[in-house]
């Protein structure tokens, strides 16, 4: 059970880290100080939660099958979440 509950980490976790450094620029800071720092990590946290809780409610959304009805161009997400 534990070996296949840490197969997945490389599929949860890990993907979390991958996105923050290459999606949200957390590979190398800009600001000098920890507090200059751990503000700017928090704001990319919050970033990076709210686009989750965005593509999740999206997903169960009532609008997603009439807009791809009328859209046949469109995304399975709307634009201001990718």
């Amino acid at each position: 059970m534990g070996k296949q509950i840490y197969a997945q980490r490389k599929e949860t976790i890990e993907r979390v880290f991958a996105d923050a450094k290459e999606k949200h620029a957390m590979r190398y800071t800009h600001h000098r100080g920890l507090a200059a720092v751990a503000r700017w990590v928090r704001l990319k946290c919050v970033a990076m939660n709210l686009k989750k809780l965005a593509q999740w409610s999206w997903r169960g959304s009532i609008f997603q099958p009439i807009l791809a009805y009328f859209s046949p161009y469109c995304k399975r997400t709307p634009a201001f979440v990718a």
